[in-house]
């Protein structure tokens, strides 16, 4: 089965479990917390999130990886 391109604006439906400015944390491997800006899919991954650091001053870098990589972050 080939998946549809997206289209530029594309975003996630309801069955997606964070959307824009939920903040994340990675539960395993590399560290990495921050918010959700944005969102990929592609055949190996379903459901990606961009999720940007925040870092004193501005806006930090972003890194992607799949839903499964993420959880909540806890409200500090």
């Amino acid at each position: 089965m080939q998946s549809e391109p997206m289209q530029r604006g594309w975003k996630p439906d309801e069955t997606w479990r964070w959307g824009i400015g939920a903040r994340l944390r990675k539960h395993s491997g590399s560290w990495w917390e921050g918010e959700v800006v944005g969102f990929y899919s592609t055949r190996q991954t379903p459901r990606g999130y961009g999720v940007q650091q925040q870092v004193p001053g501005g806006n930090g870098p972003v890194q992607i990886f799949p839903e499964a990589a993420y959880e909540d972050q806890p409200h500090d």
